[in-house]
């Protein structure tokens, strides 16, 4: 099974080679340039049958580039879809990014998000107990009980 922190560790280490701090959502100031915020946003987790779930999710990684130039953005884009594209491996699985896009969030700061989204079938953990064996079974045929052990 993939968890989102599985998710997230995998996108963080797959990014780390471009030498940015990546930021924790819970820090709102005091963070330096250059770096990134990293956001999954689960979208869909539906039964595809019994024991497979079909999922959905959106990742997006904010850019907060030193010198707030467009250039840089289009830099990092490429850098970013570079690391992350095609595969993103997740532990020993590896799943298609897909729909990679940006946009710059914030015009006047230059702040810059990347998105992709990720679609993958995933286990289900069967969690229903083990029934007890059965000791005796019990039938009734044409009024006849047989007992059988």
């Amino acid at each position: 099974m993939i968890t989102l922190i599985d998710i997230k560790s995998a996108i963080n280490a797959a990014i780390a080679p471009v030498g940015l701090k990546t930021y924790g959502n819970e820090v709102k100031e005091g963070f330096s340039r250059p770096c990134f915020f990293v956001n999954i946003t689960p979208v869909t987790s539906d039964i595809f049958k019994k024991d497979t779930s079909e999922n959905s999710l959106m990742v997006e990684i904010v850019y907060f580039s030193t010198n707030r130039t467009d250039l840089e953005n289009l830099q990092m884009y490429d850098t970013l879809k570079g690391v992350l594209t095609p595969i993103l491996v997740i532990g020993t699985k590896k799943k298609l990014v897909k729909n990679f896009r940006a946009e710059v969030i914030d015009e006047t700061d230059h702040i810059y998000s990347v998105k992709f989204d990720l679609n993958f079938y995933d286990e289900i953990e069967d969690t229903t107990p083990e029934a007890d064996p059965m000791e005796t079974l019990n039938l009734n045929l044409g009024g006849q009980e047989y007992g059988i052990t």
